[in-house]
């Protein structure tokens, strides 16, 4: 890995009592990139953003963002969850800029912030129980991105709201990396998000019995931006993807 990277991973073990859940992965991410975690239930996509975002310290190896190792959370690094936890008891524009108030210059960012993710300014004076399941994941990001993150970590981010807007939500996030040149880690179940959304695709394989190791595959998608997710179900590391899940489920 090079220094020149944002975000680099270098995670020799991670363990949940006697089980392995990843072992000996590398990995780093550059600006304006994005990187797909891929892989079935319990393979450790979501414990290894939660290394990423400093939130699991419990394991060895590891983390560093723009070259500095980190040892808990960093303000570089923005959180985005399957599910958008806004704080019913304040209104849009305050969860946004939690924990600040939202007044003076964080009022007036949260409200160029609805606007970059499709939301009207007027949408800040709302509740969180007035939204869509796809408005409410808008704010969610847009309050991902009150900090100024250099890099957002997404929990699929999309999984929870319908197909039409799951589309639109994906073409924002690849307008938000573009925009501000961040990069950006998202966990998916989905084949076809992770080949529309992602330059690169990291493929977690449990292992399923005491006497494996749980390995990586990284997969370059080498496909440019931007994509027709027609073109995509013709890729030839679709096919690749599809059979080494399948392998890993049934193995």
């Amino acid at each position: 890995m090079t220094h020149a990277a944002l975000l680099e991973l270098d995670i020799r073990a991670k363990h949940y009592g006697e089980r392995t859940i990843l072992d000996n992965l590398r990995l780093a991410l550059a600006p304006g990139q994005i990187t797909a975690l891929l892989g079935p239930s319990g393979c450790g996509k979501s414990t290894l953003l939660r290394i990423a975002a400093g939130l699991d310290r419990d394991f060895t190896g590891s983390v560093a963002i723009d070259g500095v190792v980190q040892h808990g959370p960093s303000p570089l690094a923005g959180v985005i969850f399957q599910e958008p936890r806004l704080l019913p008891w304040l209104r849009v524009a305050d969860n946004i800029t939690f924990p600040q108030r939202a007044n003076g210059a964080a009022l007036a960012r949260a409200q160029s912030l609805l606007d970059e993710v499709g939301l009207r300014a007027d949408d800040g004076a709302r509740w969180p129980k007035h939204l869509s399941g796809g408005m409410a994941q808008r704010v969610a990001i847009a309050r991902g991105l009150f900090a100024q993150p250099r890099l957002l970590l997404l929990d699929e981010p999309f999984s929870a709201v319908d197909a039409m807007t799951r589309m639109r939500l994906q073409q924002l996030l690849l307008t938000l990396v573009e925009a501000h040149r961040m990069a950006a880690l998202v966990v998916t179940h989905d084949i076809d998000e992770a080949l529309y959304l992602a330059d690169r695709i990291v493929l977690l394989e449990p292992a399923n019995d005491a006497a494996r190791q749980p390995v990586s595959h990284v997969f370059e998608v080498g496909a440019a931006h931007p994509r027709r997710r027609d073109d995509l179900t013709g890729h030839p590391l679709r096919a690749v993807l599809l059979e080494r899940l399948e392998a890993s489920i049934a193995g």
